[in-house]
């Protein structure tokens, strides 16, 4: 038997929560007398005002190009998100552990990957290991298999979504058969569902986290659509089959699902938990699997800056280590840049050479997964100045690398 992952289901997942939270109050205020709810409860310490649900995508099991899932079947969970809503500011921040995230399960006899502890112990033993390998509180989880994943878009008039690439895998006849041109263009549920499932990514499950991210912003902005409350109870009761396990009352979802109507989509934060691949042999299985290993150093800015958004503390600030490479004919310009950055707290490790002395633009390569330090810093140094992501933390003592570049306008009073 082979367990393939079918697709990033935290879109969905996301989706069922704020539509079937959001959509049934709507059913209820509008027909029958709304029932006396129960309401979610808050957090001592950071995560005060704030609720932590963890939504969990089981994988599929294919034999012979077959889906022979049983949903209600404890399975391996192919998607992992953790999302985190101020139930006071609601503002609203997602972050995404990798399947392959390097954990200690003591029923599978040693470490394994993260996706495991769902088979091992349902979705309250995930619900542990996210709490000790990011070290927050999480109070809710939701797990569901989205079996109607491709009528549900279609119930919800599909998505305009932007292919970056041509996206062809597998064939006729195989369980994998995707073909799709790139552009932004709209697509249907089973033209997502494609889109969604795609594995020929360079980066891997870290490329297929991305795109799933990306379809949580794009049922959000949908499904939060005025227009679209007329058939949020049709999509509702799709979506309420497919919830296989969860911790939340109905009553605790219409609260969290009102309460979304005043998030704004533009504020809503995403991130991936940064690490470096590894193999290893897995203890349970015996066989050589590749493994994530978070960088464990970088989650609580993460947690600040994602789940909590709130200013990083000082600590946060000094876990960055940042070296300055010099693209220009002199060391003064990423020297003034590397005094900024220590004022700002930040730890630089190096004032170096860059590759050459004739760079035009400059440049933030980042590897914290903090995308949001990453461009406040760009900012500082000029309006041109270019980011580039890397999930892949993999340089012990580097967390960010700055090539300061010919075009370079430091604004020394700006705060990152």
């Amino acid at each position: 038997m082979r367990r393939w992952g079918w697709v990033r289901w935290a879109a969905a997942a996301l989706g069922a929560l704020v539509v079937s939270g959001a959509g049934v109050g709507y059913w209820y205020l509008h027909s029958a007398a709304v029932a006396e709810t129960v309401k979610v409860h808050t957090n001592p310490g950071p995560f005060h005002n704030a609720v932590t649900i963890l939504l969990l995508g089981n994988a599929l099991s294919i034999i012979n190009n077959q889906d022979v899932t049983n949903p209600y079947v404890r399975d391996r969970t192919d998607t992992m998100m953790l999302v985190s809503y101020n139930l006071k500011t609601h503002q609203a921040g997602v972050l995404s552990i990798p399947r392959d995230t390097l954990v200690y399960i003591p029923q599978a006899h040693g470490e394994t990957k993260i996706n495991e502890a769902n088979y091992f112990g349902g979705p309250k033993l995930a619900v542990q290991l996210v709490e000790q390998t990011l070290h927050v509180p999480v109070d809710y989880y939701m797990e569901t298999t989205m079996w109607n994943f491709a009528k549900i878009i279609d119930t919800i008039g599909g998505l305009t979504v932007d292919v970056t690439q041509p996206m062809n895998y597998g064939g006729t006849g195989n369980f994998l058969d995707i073909h799709l041109k790139p552009g932004v263009q709209h697509l249907d549920g089973q033209q997502v569902l494609e889109y969604v499932r795609f594995r020929a990514e360079p980066l891997g499950d870290i490329g297929r986290i991305q795109q799933q991210q990306y379809i949580v912003k794009l049922i959000l902005q949908k499904m939060l659509r005025p227009s679209e409350i007329p058939q949020l109870p049709t999509v509702i009761r799709m979506l309420r089959k497919d919830i296989v396990y969860t911790n939340l009352t109905t009553a605790q979802m219409i609260d969290l699902g009102l309460m979304a109507r005043n998030l704004n989509l533009k504020t809503v934060r995403y991130a991936t938990i940064p690490g470096h691949p590894v193999q290893r042999v897995d203890p349970y299985m015996h066989q050589t699997l590749d493994y994530w290993v978070a960088d464990q150093r970088l989650i609580p800015l993460l947690v600040d800056e994602v789940l909590l958004d709130r200013p990083l503390t000082a600590a946060d600030r000094q876990t960055v280590h940042i070296v300055v490479r010099s693209g220009t004919q002199s060391l003064q310009p990423a020297q003034a840049v590397a005094d900024w950055l220590r004022s700002q707290g930040f730890t630089v490790s190096a004032v170096v050479w860059a590759n050459h002395h004739h760079h035009t633009a400059s440049t933030v390569l980042d590897f914290t997964g903090d995308k949001y330090l990453a461009h406040r810093i760009a900012q500082a140094l000029g309006p041109d100045t270019t980011v580039v992501e890397s999930p892949y933390h993999d340089v012990p003592g580097v967390d960010m690398t700055i090539t300061v570049g010919q075009d370079l306008k430091l604004n020394s009073q700006a705060h990152a």
